[in-house]
């Protein structure tokens, strides 16, 4: 009895930690601040209101609003990096509002790195090479849930009728089943460990990537204000990235921001 007792005080526990972040999380400014900050941006004073709103993501609040109106407004005083920045945090709480995702592929067109950012492919092997291009995590789990579940009932058929040979029923039938939860499995994981790499925006102006973590080691390309790289591994000062055109280098931690 005590071992349940705690067991469901240990959970209540939880739920409420749980359920006050996210209440907490999803918590708006006041219409007052609101109307403040609007004022604010009619008045063209930009950095008054980047510098409420970013006091608002201080605070904790997590709306993609705040984001996206503070992507747009250092877009327009021409910070291509930090417009991108924030605007790609809204996409990570929204990945799909349109709106959002429209703005993001607007801002790329002023990004001089044009050839190095993640350009669609619709060629079927690539469903296959680089399934998180076109599934979310979401999606992957579900087809794999009602796959099981078919699965599950087919096998369960055959061995019910098939002693009795009411129906027929077709082994090959079972192992195509068996395969494509299989593929639905591999590329389960390889979206979850794809997700897992931290996004990160270039914010320098004009910033060199080196070979290795080292100013002096050779410089393999120049990079500019608002391109997306992937974050994978740091060694004191020094991050270690990887291009979306696969070459891999180094840069200073100043000179860009993980997207978390």
């Amino acid at each position: 009895m005590k071992i349940k007792c705690i067991f469901f005080l240990m959970l209540s526990f939880f739920n409420h930690i749980f359920l006050t972040s996210t209440l907490f999380a999803n918590q708006v400014p006041s219409q007052n601040d609101i109307a403040k900050v609007n004022q604010l941006v009619e008045n063209r004073n930009f950095t008054e209101a980047i510098d409420i709103y970013r006091q608002w993501i201080a605070m904790g609040f997590k709306s993609k609003w705040i984001f996206y109106n503070l992507g747009s407004l250092y877009e327009k005083m021409g910070n291509v990096g930090y417009a991108m920045f924030y605007l790609k945090k809204a996409e990570k709480v929204a990945p799909d509002d349109v709106l959002i995702n429209k703005r993001i592929i607007f801002l790329q067109e002023k990004i001089k790195d044009k050839f190095m950012i993640p350009i669609e492919n619709n060629r079927f092997i690539d469903v296959f090479l680089k399934p998180w291009d076109y599934w979310r995590l979401k999606e992957a789990g579900l087809f794999l849930i009602i796959s099981f579940w078919i699965f599950s009932l087919y096998f369960l058929f055959f061995q019910v009728f098939s002693a009795t040979k009411s129906f027929t029923f077709y082994k090959p039938v079972l192992f195509i089943q068996v395969g494509f939860i299989l593929f639905l499995l591999i590329q389960g994981i390889r979206i979850i460990e794809f997700s897992n790499k931290s996004e990160a925006i270039i914010l320098g102006d004009v910033v060199e990537v080196h070979e290795g973590a080292d100013r002096l080691s050779p410089k393999i390309q120049t990079v500019h204000a608002g391109l997306p790289v992937l974050f994978e591994d740091k060694i004191g000062d020094w991050i270690k990235v990887r291009l979306y055109n696969g070459q891999v280098g180094w840069l200073k931690k100043n000179q860009l921001s993980a997207i978390i």
